[in-house]
């Protein structure tokens, strides 16, 4: 019988267990690498540059644009619907004797529901242009919707590579429910800025972001953006989020200063005003550590007060709400309506420091607080920025002795007379600022006057609708109608009285206008769709009043922008019979948009081939028209494939192609059933 022998085992080094012990805790970090990298290269990961150098046009110089989709990755936790700021598009290098400048904030520096013609980035602009006669003057809205200030410390650093003059902060009113703000679902709680630093470079990571995307796949599309914003429903006045909501400002507001410094360029610093005397406290009451009885005696109280104020007894309703304060003192609604008795009572000091507290106390403060309104002064103040004072002033101009409806449109948006006061307010502290952007009192005095502005910037009457519809909606969001019915109530009745004065065909396209997404209302200018139904109806003229005021509610460098251009100029022509030396040159310059929004990919819908043909159409340039309307051809649908085949018929009979024109007509008779008829009529014409 065989002997059987042990088996050997070799024995294992101190280096080789160290080495097996290194791969194998190593092995999981190089396959999440491998995967990052991967990942990486299907585009996830990192922050998109929140200003990108979109090409080079023929003169040479760079076209830069402010992209809107660079704040999406900041809404982590509702990524298909982030805020955004809106397209604006400018050159590099900078074109001589021009002044650059940047509005940096959230939607209510936007000027947000306001259209872009008419925010105060506008109005700004139009003043400065009249002041510096011999400049041009550029004011780039940054204005971001829904972020909180810890995002614009990237807007910034991204602009400050494109030649600015001047920096103007309108920041502070999304500091608990915005993108990174204390209290929001993109955020985590009380984070110092350190923390929110490190928070973004782990959610920059390609596995992150494909986490979310699956995690937070889709959101309530019967929430509005201000109800997904919400992650702490109540935050009491003494929550320790709002220290670190006015910490985080003045951290972040004080970074950007020092950017901004550090490179040279002059900055300026506004407050934000808030509707104080007009809006309601919108969270919950703060009752804590009353009991039943002292429940029964508050409610009491409120009531009586109510009473007395409806009857015009003023001192014993404020005798009353001054008792209810001291039974609650964190009682928001109490403090209100003793403002509001105040200020009848024609005390508008002491109605504003109700109006103020009322503010504070609120349990959802959608509106900037006094630590956070505190924390911009004092950082202005540390860095050695111009502060424009903007919450006094509004306070100044507001005959209740706290801001109210006449300035602000919601909770922090302002009018159209808030718009003009704010660019006014920051023209008026340029004179603090030091070197050529001081403007002395010759340059003031050539600044008109608010109306003027208005009028030229292309206030209209279908505007002052959608701005009513977009706060019908907004103060239809159940805790914004639960605590100021009344403003639902108002907005609801402006738009019935207006929808009454519009005819069947504006009122359809008003109805078609409030669809659109991704904010119901928030894109395609009704200005345009208003104008399209009055030139139907052969109101040529005031159709062009309209197209052109929709041509300036879109960025240029957009299809939209030449649809618009393309219906100006044609009602031009249809007014005058002809179009002269500089609707030509608008037409060549429109033209030349498109080329460059093709030539770099900016276009897939169809509508730039389309529009670039028409536009060829206008300057006579029949043959040039048919590559741009056969390319568009093929991507277009019903009403506008019709629109499209009947240009190009026009180009083709102008250009001695007959039976091209007439094959063309036969196809849509043939396979464009309900629109058989019109192609009927076009073979007919093209027979002739």
């Amino acid at each position: 019988m065989a002997k059987k022998t042990p088996s050997a085992h070799l024995p294992i080094s101190p280096a080789r267990r160290r080495l097996f012990i290194v791969i194998t805790v190593a092995l999981p970090f190089l396959f999440l690498a491998a995967a990052e990298l991967i990942l990486r290269l299907f585009g996830w990961g990192g922050y998109p540059a929140w200003i990108r150098e979109a090409g080079t046009l023929p003169s040479g110089a760079t076209l830069c644009m402010v992209e809107p989709a660079a704040a999406k990755p900041y809404f982590f936790a509702n990524p298909t619907r982030p805020g955004y700021a809106e397209q604006t598009n400018f050159l590099l290098p900078k074109p001589a004797d021009t002044v650059r400048i940047f509005l940096v904030g959230e939607s209510a520096a936007k000027g947000y529901p306001q259209p872009r013609n008419l925010a105060m980035s506008s109005f700004l602009q139009a003043m400065l242009s009249d002041a510096w006669p011999g400049k041009t003057i550029e004011v780039i809205n940054l204005g971001t919707t829904a972020v909180a200030s810890f995002p614009l410390v990237y807007q910034v650093r991204d602009a400050l590579r494109f030649s600015p003059d001047l920096f103007i902060f309108y920041t502070g009113n999304n500091e608990f429910f915005g993108a990174y703000g204390t209290a929001s679902i993109n955020a985590a709680g009380s984070l110092p800025p350190w923390a929110l630093r490190a928070m973004r470079a782990a959610r920059g990571l390609a596995l992150v972001q494909v986490l979310d995307s699956w995690l937070y796949r889709r959101a309530d599309e019967n929430r509005s953006l201000m109800e997904e914003m919400i992650g702490q429903t109540v935050i009491a006045a003494d929550s320790p989020l709002r220290e670190a909501a006015a910490r985080n400002l003045a951290a972040n507001l004080g970074t950007m200063l020092d950017e901004v410094k550090a490179a040279g360029v002059a900055s300026m610093v506004c407050t934000t005003a808030s509707n104080e005397s007009g809006l309601a406290p919108l969270g919950e009451d703060d009752t804590a550590g009353l009991d039943e009885r002292q429940q029964r005696e508050l409610r009491r109280l409120l009531g009586e007060a109510a009473d007395a104020a409806g009857a015009g007894d003023f001192p014993r309703a404020v005798n009353l709400l001054r008792q209810a304060v001291q039974l609650a003192p964190r009682h928001a609604r109490a403090r209100f309506l003793l403002g509001q008795v105040l200020a009848r009572a024609d005390q508008p000091e002491l109605a504003r420091t109700a109006f103020l507290e009322a503010r504070d106390f609120d349990t959802m403060p959608w509106r900037p607080i006094s630590l956070t309104e505190q924390a911009i002064r004092n950082t202005a103040l540390v860095k050695g920025a111009v502060l424009c004072d903007m919450a006094a002033i509004f306070r100044q101009e507001s005959p209740d002795g706290a801001t109210g409806w006449d300035l602000l449109d919601d909770h922090v948006h302002l009018t159209l007379s808030g718009q003009a006061l704010a660019a006014r307010a920051m023209v008026g502290a340029m004179v603090n600022l030091s070197g050529p952007l001081q403007l002395g009192p010759d340059e003031l005095a050539l600044v008109q006057d608010d109306e003027s502005y208005a009028e030229v910037l292309g206030t209209n009457r279908y505007d002052d609708y959608r701005v009513n519809h977009t706060l019908r909606v907004l103060f239809g969001v159940p805790f914004m109608k639960k605590t100021n019915a009344g403003a639902f109530d108002v907005f609801s009745g402006l738009c019935r009285e207006e929808e009454e004065g519009m005819s069947p065909a504006v009122l359809a396209a008003a109805r078609e206008w409030q669809t659109f997404g991704p904010h119901a209302g928030g894109l395609r200018p009704l200005t345009g769709m208003v104008a399209r139904v009055l030139l139907r109806e052969g109101k040529t003229e005031e159709a062009l009043k309209f197209y052109q005021i929709a041509a300036r509610q879109v960025p240029d460098y957009t299809s939209w922008y030449l649809e618009y251009v393309y219906f100006a100029l044609a009602c031009r022509q249809k007014i005058d019979g002809t179009l002269d030396p500089g609707a030509l040159a608008e037409a060549a310059e429109a033209i030349a948009q498109g080329q460059f929004l093709l030539t770099h990919g900016y276009s897939e819908s169809g509508l730039t081939e389309r529009y670039l043909g028409r536009l060829h159409q206008l300057r006579g340039e029949w043959p040039e028209a048919i590559p741009y309307l056969l390319a568009a051809r093929g991507k277009m649908q019903a009403e506008d494939l019709v629109a499209t085949d009947q240009a190009l018929i026009l180009s083709y009979l102008q250009t001695g192609q007959k039976q091209k024109a007439l094959a063309l007509a036969d196809d849509g008779i043939k396979n464009s059933g309900q629109f058989a008829e019109i192609y009927r009529r076009l073979r007919a014409e093209a027979a002739r």
